[in-house]
């Protein structure tokens, strides 16, 4: 994971309110210390100090302080290659509360932060490792005694989980993967959602969105040729989708990088 930007125990005044309608471009988790309204997507929590958000890129959210000053811990950063499978193996969901039982999280942000300012040669090496231990922690507070229930179909579901990252560009048709579980096409969607999180449309744009994301920092393929590796045989309709995904167009995204 590359670590963008971070922040430990900001504070804002008792009024404080930030609204974001595009979200930010690139993953963040925020740690809020004090009493807070979240708006996520249009789902609205109140919550106490030390509570975790992981929030996806682009995801639309508003922050306002509760009757007192508002603190946060917070740190903004990109997937590398293989993140995306490590958080899905955990099992952490994401742009909801996650209520912490002890200050590590916030100790970790805070080295975080210090080690960004130092400037060494291997600050990055160090963040990825910081990362991993942030994403440990949270993961040991989600709710551990709360067992997702096992079905027979689970094993199925993670290969098909694992096709869908690993082939991007493939034709990912719900009706025709609920129908090689044998399943009725809500029940699949059902059964996926409750064992990840997410809906499988999700995951399938997720997959191809950043596969682009990484083609178009790494190769020399034109755009339209990134549209046609991740599956989209018509180059408007892939920005369109690009840049609701990442915020900016496919070109602008490959010059800023």
């Amino acid at each position: 994971m590359i670590v963008n930007m971070s922040g430990w125990h900001w504070k804002h005044p008792e009024d404080m309110k930030i609204i974001r309608p595009n979200g930010i471009h690139g993953m963040q988790i925020v740690l809020i210390q004090s009493r807070a309204r979240v708006v996520i997507a249009e789902k609205e929590y109140k919550v106490g100090a030390n509570t975790a958000f992981v929030m996806d890129s682009c995801v639309p959210h508003d922050l306002y302080a509760d009757g007192e000053e508002y603190i946060d811990d917070w740190i903004r950063f990109e997937l590398e290659d293989n993140d995306k499978d490590l958080l899905y193996e955990m099992g952490i969901e994401l742009n909801v509360p996650i209520e912490l039982d002890d200050d590590i999280v916030s100790r970790l942000i805070s080295v975080c932060v210090d080690v960004a300012a130092s400037g060494k040669p291997e600050k990055e090496e160090v963040e990825r490792k910081l990362m991993s231990a942030i994403f440990l922690q949270i993961k040991s507070c989600c709710n551990p005694e709360k067992k997702t229930k096992r079905t027979h179909y689970d094993s199925e579901l993670d290969s098909m989980r694992r096709q869908i990252y690993d082939d991007p560009s493939a034709d990912w048709n719900i009706p025709a993967m609920a129908e090689q579980l044998s399943l009725s096409v809500p029940h699949f969607q059902r059964l996926y959602k409750q064992k990840y999180g997410v809906p499988c449309t999700k995951d399938i744009l997720t997959s191809r969105m950043e596969y682009a994301k990484q083609l178009l920092t790494s190769t020399d393929l034109s755009a339209v040729e990134v549209s046609e590796k991740c599956g989209y045989s018509d180059y408007s309709h892939f920005s369109k989708v690009f840049q609701k995904y990442a915020c900016v167009s496919p070109a602008k995204f490959r010059k800023d990088k």
